[in-house]
């Protein structure tokens, strides 16, 4: 039987807690996913139904409408419809992001390592009353920055597992709960929610586009040092004009073929000073050509989102990680996995972020030869 999950992902109030609210919904009456296609139909004069142009100006959508019943349960511990996840709860779990995602979406499921562990929230919610005030207080969209999954769980080996479930993020627009005279005792609950990115043009507290990209192609010996006879992209970038209210930074690089729809990506946290400078933390340069510069060498060592393994640190005879000081290590460049394309355009873009969310993008175009 297939098992629908909903999550809600947010920041708590100190500020760099990341917590997950999960419902499992019971008692499924009807899942409704609807995908829509605008269109308008232009026919023209004197000709038949096959000459009928059809007019597209508008994008896509998706919306997913779930209806279920509340009902009394007996309250156990591990039976609890409504759980929750905190990293701050000294387990050692991390949440990633999707790693096919520039946006950085939050994955409670699905890769290497996952689920991560789900514990039963504290209040007893085997009451239908009680279960509406949780869904007011915990599943409510108080916040842009907030974030919704939905997800199907079912029997299969593949796709749908719970390794590997069906997955959309969005965000929920309508909960609505009813009762009749006629079944006063049964609650029926429905949730509207549509897929997507909520994004609004107010929110001043994200950073702004990074200044001064630059993008250029470099084969053999790579600024002095011999990176073998390999081709690289050098992708410098200054801070932006302003990086919000907000201290906590990162920076995602983004890189794909011209053409192509596929990027890859690398996320790095950064350091805005170089006295903050680490080797899990990109930093600029001091001194030189590059004075106060960014500076990133594409393609990394590993690709996907945090760059993990492009940090400080030897992995897997790998060299051109970061430095103590938060810089690429450009003596060498061992077994780098990726290699580019001669002749080709690649584009690259570059935003910041922080606890408010993604910041402007800068994008620019460099060929190799």
């Amino acid at each position: 039987m297939a098992i629908i999950r909903i999550y809600k992902y947010l920041i708590d109030v100190d500020g760099t807690t990341e917590v997950i609210y999960r419902y499992s919904v019971p008692n499924l009456e009807s899942l409704n996913v609807q995908y829509n296609t605008p269109i308008s139909p232009m026919p023209l004069p004197e000709e038949d139904a096959d000459e009928n142009i059809l007019v597209k100006i508008e994008g896509n959508s998706a919306s997913i409408d779930i209806d279920w019943t509340l009902a009394n349960y007996e309250y156990t511990t591990g039976n609890s419809h409504f759980q929750q996840w905190r990293s701050d709860n000294d387990d050692g779990e991390t949440l990633k992001p999707v790693t096919d995602d520039a946006r950085g979406k939050f994955n409670p499921v699905g890769d290497t390592g996952y689920p991560i562990t789900f514990t039963d929230m504290d209040e007893p919610t085997s009451n239908p009353a009680r279960q509406i005030y949780m869904f007011r207080e915990f599943f409510e969209s108080k916040s842009l920055e907030n974030d919704y999954l939905i997800t199907i769980e079912d029997d299969a080996t593949g796709y749908g597992a719970p390794s590997k479930p069906t997955k959309w993020y969005g965000s929920i627009s309508q909960m609505s709960f009813a009762i009749s005279g006629s079944s006063p005792i049964v609650w029926r609950a429905r949730i509207q929610f549509f897929v997507g990115n909520v994004i609004t043009v107010f929110d001043s507290d994200s950073p702004e586009s990074p200044n001064s990209l630059s993008a250029v192609h470099k084969t053999g010996t790579v600024d002095g040092n011999a990176w073998g006879n390999r081709d690289v992209i050098k992708v410098r970038f200054k801070d932006p004009s302003s990086f919000g209210a907000t201290d906590v930074n990162k920076a995602t690089i983004s890189y794909k073929l011209d053409g192509k729809l596929q990027w890859a990506n690398v996320k790095y946290d950064i350091a805005t000073t170089v006295a903050d400078g680490a080797n899990d933390k990109l930093t600029k340069i001091e001194g030189g050509s590059d004075d106060e510069f960014y500076v990133v060498y594409l393609p990394p060592y590993t690709e996907g989102i945090r760059g993990a393994d492009n940090y400080g640190g030897a992995t897997n005879g790998a060299t051109n990680t970061l430095t103590s000081g938060g810089l690429f290590n450009t003596s060498t460049y061992v077994g780098a996995a990726y290699t580019l394309t001669a002749d080709k355009i690649y584009d690259v873009k570059v935003h910041f972020g922080n606890t408010s969310g993604e910041g402007g993008l800068s994008e620019v175009s460099v060929k190799t030869s």
